[in-house]
């Protein structure tokens, strides 16, 4: 029951625009004891949900780069698709650190870069 609280409020705090990816991956990891690989692959299925219904809204808002999209869409398939293959690869402990540090600097550049 806790974690369904923790991943509602997890869910709104991403509406609102707050990079939660990091916050789920370590709720279900740390919280929940669930694999990296594991709470990666939930993230991921979570982000595709939020993903598609922010898309539905932003088509409706502001008009899309079509060209752009269909310019990026293969390379992210690509890169996913390799990322995946990598990550099944890596052992569990490389794969914690990588995405630890991954989340400071993502969160440092953040913090430093000014609007």
């Amino acid at each position: 029951m806790l974690t369904a609280i923790v991943i509602f409020f997890l869910s709104v705090l991403s509406g609102m625009g707050v990079g939660s990816a990091g916050l789920l991956v370590t709720w279900l990891t740390v919280a929940c004891d669930a694999p990296q690989l594991m709470a990666q692959g939930i993230n991921l299925i979570y982000f595709i949900f939020s993903a598609g219904a922010a898309l539905v809204l932003h088509v409706f808002r502001t008009p899309l780069l079509w060209k752009c999209l269909l310019f990026l869409l293969p390379a992210g398939i690509l890169g996913s698709l390799l990322g995946a293959r990598l990550a099944l690869r890596l052992p569990e402990e490389l794969l914690r650190r990588l995405f630890g540090w991954a989340l400071i600097l993502i969160g440092s550049t953040g913090l430093l870069r000014h609007k």
